[in-house]
């Protein structure tokens, strides 16, 4: 808003007030009324005051000067016309026509002042003549040419302009305009001559040009028209041509400021370069210097489709660098054709301007306005033939979403393209670790590739974190090739988990990459051994080892924790190097020197290693590592697969009696296996022995389960040839809530990779001599001698044991494993369930019972999918089951009909696999019923509890179990896994099975009048002692489970009779 108003005013211009129309005297005056945000502080209202007064004060002096400026203009054009120069006529009138032509509208006057000139031997300069300052001018202290704070009197400059043939100079000053447009002002010099002609100084105009210098054609406006013409004269195209009227439009078009200061040569140069671009659209720059060195003007020709704000700020960015300044102004001009035309002025500040050619000024510009699309294509170009090319590019160009493209540079996906595209079903995932350029050497980088399905950050960073890495931050990417499925992109920045520098070498970035795709695809664990791949420069395998040993020394009842163990080793990463090198130095089969020697020497190193070691646990434990290492006879590490690949199940074989410290009693031979997927453990008391594998549910500690089934088999075997030997096995792979048949396939497979890798560390027998295992060190000599049997969990792979061992070659062909399609079905014949039955009806026979026609009540451990157990339940028409649990359920039935209930348990026994939730519940009696071992509660009827003798309606399943074991029943039958009964004198940590501490009770709890088991270890053999002195009658199990262990050795001993016969074709 600005009204006219008439205001009062006293005679030093003090506001009076507003005066009536036609009263006292007054001045018509514009009030300018602006709202601005607020101003915080004095200071800066006294700025904004400050700086009206001084754009008020350039108006007024540009107002009162006016008039004189036009009349000096006027001088200026006579002494044109008649004074003395040394001006050939032409360049007389048209200087004379541009002066006329400034004074007609076409230009706006602010300040005026001569300048004397003076030459000097080392060039020119000029000095104001301050009296003739006239407008802004006036003030002697605004100067026309300046850069940065300091006064410009550029010598060469204006000796240059003193001798060239020109008249005039146009050119952009220093100073800003605060009136009309804030721009750089345009600065006219006009030069001055004395009475002799000869050059006596320079008059300095400043102002701006109008809009009619801006709209009017080039061949109207003086100096600019004869510029033009000289370029047209020079270039030569032919009237009326094409190309002519092409470089016209050039011309016209051309930032008219430009055409005021360019000089015609410099002007003809880069009009061709622009009219070349309307045949062959690219990128150009065309830069031209100030005279004074103050300014470069740079034209810069970019794709109009490329053109943004963005891409415009960035090229600011680079002019500025290349030469030293500061964008002042830029100018956009978009044109019907594929360009768009930038003009930037460059201010300059200091020291003299940076020489840049052309061509880098180009190609910097070309990779700023070039895509991330065109820079991949360039990079994909290189890779192949054309046709390949073009495949690739349709089908990853427009993969690659906007964050990945922000993020990643062409010739980066380019590489991550190579690794997407070996991806497949077979193959899912991927992964590179790198250093971005300039991350801290501490810190590197790693991109997992997955195809179909992002990988959950909480299972990548634990990966990770355990290789001794800390993740620092992660980014995730979505790459969509056309016609392929997508695959994410995991980028995970990484740093040192203690915070040191790594080495990032091409072995660690192998190790490294082995050992995630390794752990992804399900071929190694994860833990915090993976760290020594980072810390002691391990390979994945090695690591296996260390692993494999820490796993062994957990079953062996090692009072450390496998953390423990590990953040042990990564402590002194020297002392696991030497673990390695010393399994290496015992069991390579490629030694590279004498094989004593090489331990020795080992040793000696370590030993001398762990005198420096000042923890007493961390000498301990890397002593327990080296006895079990020390130990080992043979591996099969060295070995490849049946595929050539290496192993990722290792096998050691053991003479434990070396280690020392372990639990009694102390086997001849052990093997332990260990891998992703299955560990286990197979037990041998002599060099012939026989025994069975059993599948084991205690992960942390089935060697003591198997420890303790071999005592009972070693007095099992005493009615047969072979000593006790017994193995265990635990499936490494099974989740909570697989179905059965998902189990039965993981616990199969689980089974024939334990089998498989026993027998690979056995001797084979041809013809009566010894075959070793290839690629195996043999530190125990013979031993060809290897028979299993079916045992809990295994009873019907018997089968499957002979196919492995047949598949191997192996000597004893399908006498390997007893039972099975070619020997005695245990389960088919219930050989073991009636051994232990038989022993029943013993003890029955005792207190003048006969079980066979006589109704007895049975409490008892396991289903009827088992072997000992569903067996054991169908010997009898007489057997009333009142209560019985596995691992799964507990089974109720407190007033069973004898013969209904027979029937139904003979209905589960012959389904393929069963458990009591497939128990039909309308045959079972009143208070009963079939519950979860998982519940929460599990509701007691007044029979259940007069059953249990409980009083709570309701009881945990633990509880209800516990019960179930002290029943007063007459048999108490055992055909599970575990340990459920000790003597009153042990503890549960000495009956070792963890798993049923909660349940467990003492000798003298049970109320059974007898015990049958043809399970194994169902109580202590001090429980036996304490029940039987308490008046129960049981017997040792081994006496319950002789019929099993006599069934196989026949079976076993025939085959190996007959094997002659069979191989020569005489049966």
């Amino acid at each position: 808003a600005h009204p006219i108003l008439s205001v009062g005013r006293d005679g030093e211009g003090r506001f009076l007030g507003l005066a009536e129309d036609g009263g006292a005297p007054s001045r018509r005056e514009s009030l300018i009324h602006v709202h601005l945000t607020r101003l915080s502080g004095e200071a800066a209202r006294g700025a904004l005051e400050a700086a009206l007064e001084a754009t008020l004060a350039d108006v007024r002096a540009a107002v009162e000067d006016w008039k004189a400026m036009l009349k000096r203009l006027g001088e200026l054009v006579v002494d044109y016309r008649w004074g003395t120069t040394p001006l050939e006529p032409r360049v007389r009138e048209e200087a004379l026509a541009f002066l006329e032509w400034l004074g007609a509208d076409n230009f706006i006057f602010l300040g005026m002042r001569e300048y004397r000139f003076v030459a000097t031997e080392g060039g020119a300069y000029v000095d104001p003549i301050g009296e003739t300052g006239l407008g802004i001018l006036r003030d002697p202290e605004v100067r026309v040419l300046k850069r940065g704070a300091e006064s410009l009197n550029a010598a060469n400059a204006i000796g240059a302009f003193a001798r060239s043939p020109e008249p005039t100079m146009v050119t952009i000053s220093n100073v800003r305009s605060r009136i009309h447009r804030r721009v750089h002002m345009d600065y006219v010099g006009v030069k001055l001559w004395g009475d002799d002609g000869r050059m006596t100084g320079e008059l300095r105009i400043l102002g701006l040009f109008t809009a009619g210098a801006y709209t009017g054609s080039v061949r109207e406006i003086p100096m600019v028209r004869e510029k033009v013409a000289r370029v047209i004269e020079a270039v030569g195209l032919p009237a009326g041509s094409h190309s002519a009227h092409a470089l016209l439009n050039v011309l016209e078009t051309y930032p008219r400021s430009e055409l005021m200061q360019i000089d015609a040569a410099t002007l003809q140069s880069f009009a061709l370069a622009i009219l070349a671009l309307g045949e062959h659209p690219r990128i150009r720059v065309l830069a031209r210097k100030d005279p004074f060195d103050r300014f470069v003007s740079v034209l810069v020709f970019v794709p109009r489709d490329r053109y943004t704000t963005d891409l415009r700020r960035r090229i600011g960015e680079v002019l500025e660098g290349r030469f030293d300044g500061k964008t002042v102004s830029w100018m956009t001009a978009h044109s019907e054709g594929p360009l768009t035309r930038v003009h930037y002025i460059v201010g300059r500040y200091r020291g003299v301007t940076p020489e840049v050619t052309q061509a880098d000024l180009e190609r910097e510009v070309a990779g700023l306005v070039r895509t991330w699309r065109d820079d991949f294509a360039l990079a994909v170009e290189t890779l192949d033939d054309e046709g390949v090319v073009r495949d690739k590019l349709a089908r990853w160009a427009d993969a690659f979403g906007a964050a990945y493209r922000e993020a990643m540079s062409a010739a980066v996906a380019v590489g991550d393209m190579g690794v997407m595209e070996e991806l497949d079903a077979s193959a899912p995932f991927a992964v590179r670790f790198y250093r971005r350029d300039g991350d801290p050497v501490e810190r590197i980088a790693a991109k997992l590739f997955q195809l179909g399905a992002p990988i959950d950050l909480s299972r990548r960073v634990p990966i990770l974190e355990a290789m001794g890495l800390r993740v620092i931050d992660e980014s995730t990417y979505r790459v969509a090739p056309a016609g392929g499925p997508v695959v994410f992109v995991h980028d995970m920045t990484l740093a040192h988990g203690a915070g040191r520098a790594i080495d990032l070498h091409e072995n660690l970035i192998g190790r490294l990459e082995d050992m995630v795709a390794a752990v992804f695809a399900g071929r190694a664990e994860s833990d915090g051994f993976d760290a020594l791949a980072l810390t002691a420069g391990l390979d994945r395998r090695e690591v296996a080892v260390l692993r494999a040993v820490a796993r062994w020394l957990r079953q062996a009842r090692t009072p450390w924790s496998q953390d423990y163990l590990w953040t042990a080793l990564r402590r002194h990463p020297g002392l696991a190097v030497d673990l390695v090198a010393l399994f290496r130095a015992r069991l390579d089969p490629a030694p590279s020197e004498n094989r004593e020697a090489a331990e020795a020497r080992v040793r000696a190193r370590m030993e001398a290693a762990l005198e420096r070691v000042a923890s007493l646990d961390d000498d301990t434990i890397v002593r327990r590592f080296m006895a079990v290492i020390g130990a080992m006879v043979r591996t099969d590490f060295f070995r490849p697969d049946a595929d050539g690949r290496p192993r990722d199940t290792l096998a050691f074989k053991l003479t434990p009696e070396k280690i020392g410290d372990l639990p009694r009693p102390v086997p001849f031979r052990e093997i332990w296996v260990c891998g992703p997927t299955v560990e286990g453990v197979h037990l041998r008391f002599g060099p012939v022995a026989r025994g069975g594998l059993r599948w084991s549910d205690r992960s942390q500690d089935f060697r003591t389960e198997v420890l303790g089934l071999v005592k009972a088999q070693q007095v099992k075997n005493a009615v047969i040839v072979p000593v006790g030997a017994k193995g265990g096995f635990f499936p490494k792979t099974i989740e909570p809530g697989m179905d059965r048949d998902a189990v039965a396939r993981e616990g199969t497979a689980a089974y024939r990779t334990f089998v498989g890798r026993l027998l690979d560390l056995t001797d084979d027998l041809s013809d009566g001599a010894v075959v070793p295992p290839p690629a195996t060190v043999r530190r125990d000599g013979d031993d060809p001698y290897l028979v299993v049997a079916a045992d809990k969990g295994t009873a019907t792979f018997s089968d499957t044991a002979n196919a492995i061992a047949r598949a191997h070659g192996f000597w004893l062909d399908d006498a390997f494993a007893s039972g099975g399609s070619a020997g005695y079905d245990h389960k088919k014949m219930g050989i073991t369930a009636r051994g232990a039955f038989e022993a029943v009806k013993r003890h029955f026979r005792e207190i003048d019972v006969d079980p066979m026609t006589t109704p007895f009540t049975v409490a008892g451990v396991g289903d009827m999918s088992g072997d000992v157990f569903g067996n054991g339940m169908l010997l009898s028409p007489a057997i009333r089951l009142v209560a019985a649990f596995d691992h799964r359920h507990v089974f109720l039935d407190p007033a069973p009909d004898t013969a209904v209930s027979l029937e139904e348990r003979r209905r589960l026994f012959a389904l393929p696999r069963s458990s009591w939730a497939d128990y039909d519940a309308a045959k079972i009696s009143a208070g009963g019923g079939v519950f979860s071992r998982t519940a929460k509660a599990i509701p007691l009827s007044a029979e259940a509890r007069a059953l249990l003798d409980l009083d709570a309606q309701h009881a945990t399943p633990a509880e209800v179990i516990r019960a179930i074991l002290k029943a007063r029943v007459d048999l108490l039958w055992f055909g599970g896994i575990g340990t459920y009964v000790r003597a009153a004198t042990e503890t549960d940590a000495q009956v070792g099975d963890k798993a049923n501490d909660a349940v467990r009770v003492t000798a003298a709890e049970l109320r059974a009048r007898v015990v049958g088991e043809g399970a194994n270890l169902g109580m202590t053999q001090a429980a036996r002692i304490d029940y039987g002195a308490l008046g129960g009658r049981c017997n040792s199990d081994a006496i319950d489970n002789s019929a099993g262990v006599n069934c196989s050795d026949v079976e076993v001993n025939i085959k190996i009779a007959l094997a002659p016969a069979v191989a020569s074709g005489r049966l």
